[in-house]
């Protein structure tokens, strides 16, 4: 219990200093967005859910990109913020893209057009692909990359990152199944909808 306890401080402690840092009164809970796709083929997105500091995985939402044909990060995010955010009555305290303004602009595009107030800040990466700033509000936020803020901040990224990756995955890996079905004589639409249900990939299979 008491290592429990430390463990609650600690992070609420991380909260209360982002929340200083940005300057938005009490952030507790924070959704993080990610798209992915090949060659602009099989879009996906992913929001991660976190609650003072600690990853919410009931919250965790998976998007197919409808609305979007080829590789378009900016409509993409406007789509499933859209689809995200219409849909439910209570808000987050911070919206985190991964990615920087072309993202960040994308929801607020998004949130504007559906007249909801939700502060939204983006986590640039360095040319290693690694978490690196903050931007907020058009200005870069440079965090000291030994804090535990930071430390959070990145585990955040990572998640949504890691999330929607495995989803996309599994997308494509349902879509080849499904194909190497229709190719095996006998197997008719009913078969062919047990079979995906059950196995969902080839290597299940």
């Amino acid at each position: 219990k008491q290592k429990q306890e430390n463990e609650y401080q600690k992070t609420t402690k991380l909260m209360e200093e982002l929340s200083d840092l940005l300057k938005i009164k009490n952030i507790e809970t924070i959704e993080a967005f990610d798209n992915s796709n090949i060659n602009g083929a099989s879009a996906v997105s992913a929001m991660v859910s976190f609650v003072n500091g600690k990853p919410n995985k009931k919250g965790y939402r998976k998007y197919k990109v409808k609305t979007v044909e080829g590789a378009n990060d900016a409509q993409t995010m406007y789509e499933v913020v859209t689809r995200r955010y219409s849909k439910i009555e209570k808000y987050p305290d911070l919206i985190i893209m991964d990615g920087g303004s072309i993202q960040v602009n994308s929801c607020k595009r998004a949130l504007e057009d559906l007249n909801i107030n939700i502060p939204v800040c983006g986590l640039v990466k360095d040319d290693n692909h690694k978490t690196n700033n903050l931007l907020y509000e058009d200005n870069i936020i440079e965090i000291n990359k030994s804090s535990h803020l930071f430390r959070l901040l990145t585990q955040i990224q990572d998640e949504v990152h890691r999330f929607t990756i495995s989803y996309h995955k599994d997308i494509r890996s349902k879509g080849s199944l499904s194909s190497i079905l229709d190719n095996i004589e006998g197997i008719g639409d009913k078969r062919k909808k047990l079979l995906l249900k059950k196995y969902k990939t080839i290597t299940r299979l």
